[in-house]
């Protein structure tokens, strides 16, 4: 009988090597550190080989891990369409993410694509419904969504298996170029204001035109908005000068639909952050897309 190489070595080796850290493969795979390195350590000693090398920051694979990787890629995308082929060929149920429509329309739909690319064998279904209407309490999650990407308070945080947060984002003004340039005498603080949900949400104080313009704050809006997305994408057409999230308008300031109206100083961390929650009971692929999603929200903030 041929002697097997430990599964669970090959697995922490694939998520390993797709995020280039014991860390990230810790959180996809909802393990420890430790016990990802044992599986390693494992897999090294059934091949008798080192197969990855530490870095700093990083790992890389061996050239023995390079050999191994060729082949590990077909090999788990083969056993992951094992569910259809044995099901007699029923399609798979598709996997559920549940997210606000400012989240998806300014930062996720954009990244679809590659999300799609990177779990081949995985129906994604994409739902909207704004977070204020989830149940915020660490460890739920909505009914029929298998990972709920919810902004919730700091401290409502779980930060446990089933959770993984985002990087803390910043809130700032911005407004569009063309609003910006036409602004008398540059001073954009007497430009119209626009503002998100109701008038007290109990939202934080960076999100109050008080806090960044002092008495000039309390002047009426322009327009109201029932959420941020909206309120957004009215500044983006000229409408005037709107509080912004970090994460939503990153690709909107790269393009320059936007541009940031305070230096980087100025900004202030936001009493809310973005997590990304599955239930207890679900399988790898919850974990492993959290994982995915917030190394996209990393690379888009460049953490």
């Amino acid at each position: 009988m041929h002697r097997l190489p430990p599964f669970p070595g090959l697995v922490a080796f694939d998520a390993v090597l797709r995020h280039a850290s014991v860390t990230r493969a810790a959180a996809e795979l909802g393990l420890t550190q430790s016990a990802v390195s044992h599986r390693l350590r494992g897999l090294e000693d059934y091949f008798g080989a080192p197969l990855l090398e530490r870095l700093n920051p990083g790992l890389r694979p061996t050239p023995a891990g390079e050999r191994l990787a060729q082949d590990l890629a077909p090999l788990l995308g083969t056993l992951a369409g094992l569910r259809e082929r044995v099901a007699g060929g029923r399609a798979p149920r598709p996997f559920r993410i549940g997210v606000s429509n400012a989240l998806l329309a300014w930062w996720l739909s954009p990244r679809l694509p590659d999300l799609a690319a990177a779990f081949p064998a995985v129906t994604i279904e994409v739902t909207t419904r704004e977070s204020s209407l989830w149940d915020g309490r660490p460890g739920t999650v909505p009914e029929e969504t298998d990972l709920a990407l919810l902004w919730i308070p700091r401290e409502g945080q779980a930060s446990g298996r089933c959770e993984l947060a985002f990087p803390v984002e910043t809130v700032f003004p911005v407004v569009a170029p063309v609003l910006r340039r036409a602004c008398p005498g540059r001073d954009w603080r007497r430009l119209p204001r626009l503002g998100k949900g109701q008038a007290a949400d109990g939202i934080g104080n960076e999100w109050s035109w008080v806090t960044w313009l002092g008495d000039d704050g309390v002047r009426p809006l322009a327009m109201r908005f029932r959420d941020i997305g909206a309120a957004l994408q009215a500044a983006q057409d000229g409408n005037g000068i709107v509080l912004a999230r970090s994460l939503l308008v990153a690709d909107a300031l790269r393009r320059r639909r936007l541009t940031r109206l305070v230096r980087v100083p100025q900004m202030r961390p936001s009493s809310k952050v973005q997590v990304a929650r599955w239930c207890d009971q679900a399988d790898t692929v919850a974990p492993a897309m959290a994982a995915w999603l917030v190394a996209a929200a990393e690379t888009t903030l460049g953490r």
